[in-house]
């Protein structure tokens, strides 16, 4: 049975399980503190149950350490785990969220951690400012950023050439973008963007609690901990927003516009995410060799990325699902087949200087395309062309709204965009569904009427 003793204003369980190898017993203690505001009747009930848990624990040799801090237990264990079993840019977001978890409870023993905690955690992450104050560029700042070449802006200020791209696009970047801009043209930072400092989003909060689940459930299967408190704590609330997306007129509209105002590649770029509803990565990391022209499919099978510290880089696509071979029409298969014939071209005139990546659409010489240049292009389009706002992703969720409004089967749907369920996809596009749905009444209406009793009797007579 295990021992209780009371040692200042905590107590120490401590529980014999039996004898090792050379004889010694095995002994494994834990402490427990009770919350602020407990009576002693209240004290001596739950540091009884705790005891009662403790050995039942120890019988199954489901505790290892209990003394383990959080924070030993995320530097020392799971990060290093989960460097070499993730994604590099899930890896970075995991360790950007660090900077507010470890704070938090990097000084408990993972061991008390408890639901109570981690609502007080989320409460004031909902009071808490953002760390990466956005910084809109205005119109001083983008004249200056066509001041110079974007390689000359990139070297001089230091930051990429996809960062002097989305100045120019009057798109938000980093607090310490903007002050290497100011810095470099000696000027203020606020002279040439807008800063604007938010509270953290709802989404934001959920993503921590979801890591935080993450690690404690990792504890437990290393069997650390003997359940996820996590699991015993209502996750915070989201408010869902509608995906943005272009109706068939403006999709339209934006796509004849593409095709006779924009040059290679983003006139094929385009058109080609508008059929596919491919993901901006995907549609970067698309390689020739993953076009079957004679059987009219794509097969989309990795995707481009891009972190400051590792540049430009090629990965798996985001989830195993996403893995898929799609059909497209003749349309897309001959525009593609155009663009071939068209680098194939610039390839020769420019020689020794083209490398040959073999992706379809790449920087000038060959080299893979960044996707931030993509996005910072299409941005700067829309804005140029007046055309309805809409960003990169936002073209994926009109093809999925054009397939459901449609009556494309939800399962095909899901399937082309590579969704690993028909339920994820039902989620995002709900407001495709209500269109469909007001299509079905029509057909039925058309097909069985409902006619009033006067219509039928003059029919009959």
């Amino acid at each position: 049975m295990a021992q209780i003793s009371k040692r200042g204003d905590s107590y120490t369980i401590r529980c014999y399980c039996g004898i090792d190898m050379d004889g010694k017993k095995i002994v494994k203690n834990m402490t427990w503190k009770p919350e602020i505001g407990m009576t002693p009747k209240q004290i001596e009930k739950e540091v009884n149950k705790q005891a009662v848990l403790f050995e039942e624990m120890c019988s199954k040799g489901i505790i290892l350490d209990l003394n383990m801090t959080f924070g030993k237990y995320v530097n020392d264990i799971w990060l290093p785990r989960m460097q070499n079993s993730i994604k590099p840019t899930t890896f970075k977001r995991y360790t950007g969220m660090m900077k507010r978890i470890l704070p938090a409870f990097g000084h408990m023993k993972i061991s008390q951690i408890q639901p109570f905690h981690l609502y007080t955690f989320y409460d004031n992450l909902r009071e808490e400012k953002r760390e990466d104050t956005k910084c809109i560029p205005n119109d001083e700042a983008k004249r200056l950023s066509k001041s110079q070449t974007t390689a000359e802006l990139s070297k001089k200020i230091g930051v990429s050439k996809s960062t002097i791209d989305c100045v120019r696009a009057g798109k938000t970047v980093s607090i310490e973008t903007a002050k290497k801009y100011a810095e470099f043209f000696e000027t203020d930072v606020t002279s040439l963007f807008e800063l604007i400092e938010d509270t953290l989003s709802s989404r934001t909060i959920l993503h921590h609690h979801r890591v935080l689940s993450t690690i404690l459930q990792e504890a437990v299967f290393d069997e650390i901990i003997a359940n996820n408190p996590c699991k015993r704590t209502r996750a915070p609330r989201v408010e869902r927003k509608e995906a943005n997306y272009l109706d068939d007129v403006q999709a339209e509209q934006l796509l004849e516009c593409v095709i006779e105002k924009a040059e290679h590649p983003f006139d094929v770029i385009i058109p080609l995410i508008l059929h596919t509803g491919m993901r901006r990565g995907e549609v970067c990391g698309l390689n020739w060799e993953d076009i079957d022209f004679e059987n009219c499919t794509i097969n989309i099978c990795r995707s481009l990325l891009y972190l400051a510290d590792k540049g430009v880089f090629e990965n798996d696509t985001k989830t195993y699902s996403s893995r898929r071979v799609i059909k497209v029409g003749e349309d897309v298969i001959d525009m593609l087949a155009d663009f071939r014939r068209w680098q194939n071209g610039k390839a020769n005139e420019l020689g020794e200087q083209w490398i040959d990546s073999g992706k379809i659409f790449t920087a000038w010489n060959g080299k893979p395309i960044n996707p931030g240049t993509l996005s910072a292009w299409f941005y700067e389009f829309v804005r140029a062309n007046n055309l309805p706002h809409i960003s990169i992703h936002g073209l994926r969720h009109t093809c999925a709204s054009i397939m459901i409004s449609s009556g494309v089967p939800i399962t095909t749907t899901a399937k082309r965009l590579g969704h690993s369920t028909s339920a994820t996809t039902s989620k995002i596009y709900a407001h495709a569904f209500a269109s469909a749905d007001a299509a079905t009444a029509q057909v039925i209406q058309s097909i069985l009427p409902i006619r009033k009793k006067s219509e039928l009797r003059a029919k009959q007579a």
